[in-house]
């Protein structure tokens, strides 16, 4: 019996790259693809999947969104990240969501089937570096994750936050994530206000403490 794939991601070159690793995979077959969250769940609710194979940094809808929605419309889903993020504050978060496993896009070549295979037979996945990441944030800062408070902040706000602490401009966050300035700018009032910043200053302090700019940083605008 077939394994059913969807690979969710924006980018049409990294589905295409995706699909060809997996295409010698016996077992697996690629039954879909959608470039945003929003195509994703429509394509599922018309065609459940055993796998979804999910970004995170996608327009509209993240990745991390896409999580708990996909569930809703098929609950025995397996949902595995593949993102360009690799710090600890990513990795959490879509583990909490319910993500069965987390590569990031760097490993893919030599990660991806492994991790298909792994999430297929009911088991979780994390790639060397994700579990490291993961430990650190559990016991080397000495905290729980939930006692963060970057934790109180939504998958998208996470994601603004993410830009601003690299600098990039309300404008330029809004272009890349497909947004208003305007949706951009309340995203950034509402994580200020959780973490108790007036600054941006504030969120890079925040940001060296919790190890957000570690690794997986944006591209530089």
């Amino acid at each position: 019996m077939l394994t059913r794939i969807m690979i969710v991601d924006d980018h049409p070159l990294i589905r295409t790259g995706l699909r060809l690793l997996l295409k010698e995979a016996a077992g697996f077959k690629v039954t879909g693809e959608a470039g945003s969250v929003e195509e994703a769940l429509e394509k599922l609710a018309a065609e459940p999947v055993d796998i979804l194979i999910l970004d995170i940094s996608m327009p509209g809808m993240s990745g991390l969104d896409c999580i708990r929605a996909a569930r809703q419309v098929c609950p025995q889903i397996r949902i595995l990240m593949l993102s360009m993020h690799e710090d600890e504050t990513y990795i959490c978060k879509a583990m909490r969501l319910g993500a069965n496993g987390y590569v990031p896009k760097a490993s893919a070549d030599d990660e991806l089937l492994d991790a298909v295979r792994t999430v297929a037979e009911g088991r979780f996945y994390l790639s060397p570096n994700a579990e490291q990441s993961l430990l650190t944030s559990l016991f080397i800062n000495g905290k729980q994750a939930e006692e963060r408070p970057i934790d109180q902040l939504s998958p998208r706000e996470l994601e603004v936050f993410g830009y601003l602490v690299h600098g990039y401009t309300i404008t330029e966050i809004g272009k890349k994530l497909q947004l208003s300035v305007k949706t951009i700018d309340t995203h950034k009032t509402k994580l200020m206000e959780k973490l108790g910043c007036h600054r941006r200053s504030e969120l890079v302090t925040i940001a060296l403490k919790y190890h957000v700019l570690d690794t997986g940083a944006p591209p530089a605008p």
